[in-house]
């Protein structure tokens, strides 16, 4: 009893069991692939950054190593040094070596050994106090710890980094010569920069990041064991500090080419803000997207277990026929009923998916509409933050519609037959302009046109299309001039017609000159230029379908100007 039951509940919904079994499979799968794959580059990504800032770091260590020994060149080659090498003439102290020189040559220690080796001057400068003072190092035991500094045979000298008794430093040493570059060497002399407190916050200021410099012979608390650098990738360790914070460490070598400096970089995680983002999108469209599969497969398996169970009626009904003519008209009847039923229920399928596959952006106008009448009919009941909320939610909603439409036009650009004809230039942005006559007029903006190519062989749709994104940017980058330009040029040449439109609105970095043309690139926040980043990933595709380029050329605060190359 129980058993019949439960069989006959199954049978009456089987397509919805089919439908949430879809679901559950798919939601199985494919969630843990993308949320895997999604956290996946996101490590990545942030490996990678963070290995490039530590390069970044790296070379500008080098830059003020070579700094360094490119300002010992003009020391170590210098008649008066090579005097007081040899008769340590206080005369050259007096003359040479006080509080300003260090200052001057950003150095802490000015070292002089003469043949034998020995420190015939050597004093350390105080950054804090800006005074010669007591040395926090013996400067003797340095030079055992490192008797490169004291290598006369060398022309090219030594330079790099050196740790002792707990500091990093940047050291340098050539062999005293003549200003003509002659010998024989009368010793060495020797540039010292500690990088100290103050020295790492600079770099830090340049850098634009938090740094630390430290000798791996130093006991730290705050910075976790790193692997030694013999089994580290590209000598690079990184790690997430928190979740706005992730740090690299790199080991640098010294005179010796040995790895005992540790270098910190902190970067902030902007890649993993950003990859939460992308995860709550995905997954939202991914709901969206099984739940319309569901749908589907509901009404798919229904009209197929319906089309059984037509099919065994029919054969009951045949077998009924062959036992009785007299039920015969009867039997006829019902087969004709449910074969009516079964078409009105197809027919009902067919409009159900053609509603859902055109109106599929009915629920983000609804969205926008609601939020609209809440702001419009009851804003009194809200406060500013509600009011906040509730217009976030309208712009967001509009920018998905137009995202959705930009989409849409994206795909379907390569459906798009090219059908090419003879346009009329001066036509054509007589027509463009005159749908922008209301904004131009408003903001008193001055068009220029010169079109010394007033035909062109081309899709007219397809360069209606390209002329108005260009347009559209135009206009929105010149908001904010208050004397707004925008010039309008065709020039031929050879094998081309070359259209160009200027404008003297924000511009860019002319480094992001071909990042702009990359689906979904912004390079302003949308609060301040709206759109979608699809527009000129559009223009670009366009071009190429004519067999022609798009490229530009701008400045930030002067201007932009977009070429179309098209061939003739």
């Amino acid at each position: 009893m129980v058993y019949s039951k439960i069989k006959e509940v199954l049978q009456k919904n089987t397509s919805a069991l089919i439908a949430a079994g879809l679901g559950i499979v798919v939601s199985l799968v494919i969630f843990p692939m993308v949320i895997i794959s999604i956290n996946q580059v996101v490590k990545n990504g942030e490996n990678r950054f963070t290995e490039l800032e530590l390069i970044r770091v790296k070379n500008l260590i080098q830059n003020e190593i070579d700094r360094t020994s490119l300002a010992l060149g003009d020391w170590s080659n210098w008649n008066d040094t090579y005097q007081f090498a040899k008769d340590q003439n206080q005369e050259y102290i007096e003359n040479n070596l006080f509080d300003e020189t260090y200052q001057n040559l950003d150095l802490n220690s000015i070292l002089i050994l003469n043949t034998s080796h020995q420190i015939v001057y050597g004093e350390y400068f105080d950054t804090e106090t800006q005074s010669i003072s007591e040395p926090p190092i013996d400067f003797s035991s340095l030079i055992i710890e490192y008797p490169e500094l004291a290598d006369m045979n060398r022309p090219e000298g030594y330079k790099g980094l050196a740790q002792y008794q707990g500091l990093v430093m940047i050291v340098a040493s050539n062999p005293i010569l003549t200003s003509i570059k002659e010998g024989p060497p009368q010793g060495n002399i020797v540039f010292i920069k500690v990088l100290d407190n103050q020295r790492i916050t600079n770099l830090s200021k340049i850098t634009l990041r938090n740094l630390g410099i430290y000798s791996t012979e130093t006991l730290l608390t705050d910075v976790p064991p790193i692997p030694v650098s013999s089994i580290l990738k590209d000598d690079v360790y990184v790690i997430p500090k928190n979740e706005a914070i992730i740090t690299g460490y790199a080991y640098l070598s010294d005179l010796k080419n040995k790895p005992i400096i540790l270098l910190q970089v902190d970067n902030p995680r902007d890649l993993f803000l950003q990859g939460r983002t992308t995860k709550t999108i995905v997954i939202a469209i991914l709901i969206a997207l099984i739940l319309f599969l569901s749908i589907i497969a509901y009404y798919y398996s229904l009209s197929i277990l319906n089309a059984r169970e037509h099919r065994k009626e029919e054969e009951t009904s045949a077998k009924m026929l062959e036992i009785t003519r007299r039920n015969a008209i009867e039997l006829e009847q019902r087969v004709i009923e449910r074969t009516r039923e079964l078409e009105i229920k197809n027919h009902d399928l067919e409009t159900f998916n053609y509603t859902v596959s055109h109106d599929l952006k009915s629920p983000l106008r609804g969205i926008s509409g609601y939020s609209t009448l809440l702001i419009n009919d009851h804003a009194q009941q809200l406060d500013t933050k509600g009011l906040d909320y509730l217009q976030k939610i309208t712009d967001s909603a509009q920018r998905m519609d137009l995202l959705i439409q930009d989409l849409l036009s994206y795909t379907k650009t390569n459906r798009n037959e090219i059908i090419k004809i003879d346009v009329d230039l001066n036509n054509l942005f007589d027509f463009l302009l005159l749908e922008y006559a209301e904004e131009i007029s408003k903001r008193k903006i001055l068009i220029i046109r010169n079109l010394e190519c007033d035909h062109l062989l081309i899709d007219r749709d397809g360069i209606t299309l390209v002329l108005r994104n260009l347009m559209d940017n135009a206009l929105k980058f010149t908001k904010a001039n208050p004397d707004p330009k925008i010039s309008i040029d065709c020039k031929m040449n050879e094998n081309n017609a070359v259209i160009s439109i200027s404008d003297n609105g924000v511009g860019f970095d002319p480094q992001f000159h071909e990042k702009i043309f990359d689906i979904f690139q912004r390079l302003h926040e949308p609060e301040d230029y709206p759109g979608t980043g699809i527009g000129l990933a559009l223009v670009k595709k366009t071009m190429e379908r004519f067999g022609g380029k798009v490229h530009a050329e701008s400045q930030i605060g002067v201007g932009s100007t977009f070429y179309l190359e098209i061939p003739l």
